[in-house]
């Protein structure tokens, strides 16, 4: 009976459906609740009116919704096709479209079959967790993924496209084009990003205008400054604002910097070592770059980590049969303190008095980084090919 039921749940078409009912269930749930339940896709769908009307796309607009607007300007243009649908039709084609893009960058992943249904299943409840809050950020890693498996390919004008796309959804999406620093073509590559960045920037331009241009790309940057005062996130930083309740804005961007620094050690020891030169080597800094683009993001918050969890799964995917038990036994805290915390499987005291106030959902994400860190840096291995 167990294997009757492993082998079903085993099935690509299986998954599939798991994916497409989950965003359904989400997105009419969302819907009957009303639109105070789908706040973040309201602001999507505002953001291309108001930039018809010539208005500044980042205040807060009560009268519509609650928050900001937060995203690039060309986002705007790129959910428009969603924008000008009935809103319950949009809801529904929004959900499935995130999370079967997901999908879709998951199946391209050049990894067998077994890794990639470990993927899909692993990330699941963090991708509810998105789903839920409408977020971008499935679109985000499905983009991080597809450059990865473009680059895999060889196919440098496609695989420069994804980071661009995602940078143009929320910024540190670019981190994804860090990546083509180990594969040939560099100079294609870098040709081939410069000619999309100034594609999709100029996106907006047929409906704003030269001087509404300019303006919005101005207030855009203002908004990117603003967001950084006092804001800690579910990250490395809201973790230090704990311990130090004193920590300054100025103190999130050291912090930032000496991420960036490690990043940068990392990245320019993978060169120096040659320690990429397998898929095995690859998908572990790959996984590193999901990771610390969360950890090290002031504004984090609990619907991004479906990006920082699947650097968790690319990282046990890598390291099977490696570093025993630390994939296992981390993948396994991962699942009971940072997908499920935020859930009905714990207290309500709990998740409100303990797991948010002290960010127990960042932590299991961070021993990953740190052992994985620790692993690029320092273990001297040869990777055989991925099986």
């Amino acid at each position: 009976m167990i294997k009757k039921i492993t082998a079903f749940f085993s099935r690509k078409q299986v998954v599939l459906y798991v994916y497409v009912l989950l965003s359904l269930v989400i997105a009419f749930q969302h819907y009957f609740l009303g639109s105070g339940s789908y706040n973040n896709f309201v602001i999507f769908r505002a953001s291309i009116f108001h930039l018809l009307e010539h208005q500044n796309l980042h205040l807060e607009y009560p009268a519509e919704y609650f928050d900001q607007f937060l995203y690039h300007p060309s986002f705007c243009i790129l959910f428009a096709p969603f924008a000008f649908l009935p809103v319950g039709a949009a809801l529904v084609l929004w959900a499935l479209f995130c999370s079967l893009l997901l999908f879709y960058a998951i199946w391209r992943l050049p990894v067998s079959f077994e890794n990639k249904l470990f993927f899909w299943w692993f990330i699941l409840i963090e991708l509810n967790t998105s789903l839920h809050g409408q977020q971008t950020n499935p679109l985000i890693i499905a983009l991080g993924l597809l450059t990865f498996t473009f680059l895999e390919e060889g196919k440098v004008k496609w695989a420069s496209l994804f980071p661009v796309l995602a940078f143009c959804i929320k910024g540190y999406g670019l981190i994804f084009a860090a990546l083509f620093l180990f594969y040939p073509k560099k100079g294609s590559y870098i040709a081939y990003s410069l000619v999309w960045f100034f594609v999709l920037t100029l996106l907006p331009f047929p409906v704003t205008g030269a001087s509404y241009f300019v303006q919005v790309y101005k207030d855009w940057f203002d908004l990117l400054l603003a967001d950084h005062r006092g804001n800690f996130g579910f990250s490395v930083m809201g973790l230090c604002k704990i311990g130090w309740p004193d920590l300054t804005d100025g103190d999130v961007m050291r912090i930032q910097l000496g991420g960036v620094v490690l990043f940068s050690i990392t990245w320019i020891a993978a060169l120096i070592r040659h320690t990429f030169g397998d898929i095995r080597g690859r998908l572990l800094l790959l996984a590193y770059a999901c990771l610390w683009v969360i950890l090290f993001n002031h504004a984090s918050e609990s619907p991004t980590y479906v990006i920082a969890v699947s650097g968790v799964a690319l990282f046990y995917i890598a390291n099977r049969g490696y570093l025993k038990p630390w994939p296992a036994v981390l993948a396994v805290l991962v699942i009971l303190f940072t997908m499920l915390a935020p859930t009905d499987l714990y207290p309500l005291t709990w998740r409100t008095h303990f797991f948010r106030p002290y960010l127990i959902k960042v932590i299991p994400c961070l021993l990953v980084w740190i052992v994985l860190q620790f692993q690029l840096l320092f273990i001297h291995e040869k990777h055989p090919t991925l099986h």
